[in-house]
């Protein structure tokens, strides 16, 4: 299971299927879209799937969001920490920001209107170092998601 707590304390909860765990470091989650999701002016219709990409030591995950034939479709980045990856469940905080890279490799940061002027300076840290990581080189990021999740599934 994936557990999602947003920025303003709400919870959503996803059934994943678990494609690689490494309890306490990372883990690669499958989650089948039983409706059409609308992301970043994108639509992902229903029948597709997205691999999600988490880890512990990393200020972001990423889900690697595919049509149902397996083609690419996005990556879709969320600056967040993750809390836990157990056999139980991959549990993280998003701190708002997304970025959405194309397969083309356009490049779409989003949702930067919504963060508070009052965040705390240790998640104001959090999104720098995330965003310098994506956006600095997305190449590498997005060859290294689309190997593991050829590899996982």
């Amino acid at each position: 299971m994936e557990r999602k707590t947003r920025f303003d304390g709400s919870v959503q909860e996803f059934a994943c299927r678990v494609l690689l765990l490494e309890p306490g470091k990372r883990a690669v989650i499958r989650y089948d879209l039983d409706r059409d999701w609308h992301v970043g002016g994108m639509v992902f219709a229903k029948g597709g799937y997205t691999a999600g990409h988490f880890w512990i030591d990393r200020p972001y995950n990423v889900y690697h969001w595919m049509s149902a034939a397996g083609q690419t479709l996005a990556y879709y980045f969320n600056v967040g920490l993750v809390d836990e990856i157990s056999e139980a469940q991959v549990a993280w905080r998003d701190l708002i920001i997304d970025v959405l890279v194309k397969p083309d490799g356009a490049i779409d940061i989003l949702d930067e209107d919504e963060v508070p002027a009052d965040l705390p300076p240790e998640h104001r840290g959090t999104i720098a170092r995330a965003l310098e990581q994506i956006v600095t080189n997305p190449k590498r990021l997005v060859a290294e998601i689309e190997r593991e999740s050829r590899s996982a599934l």
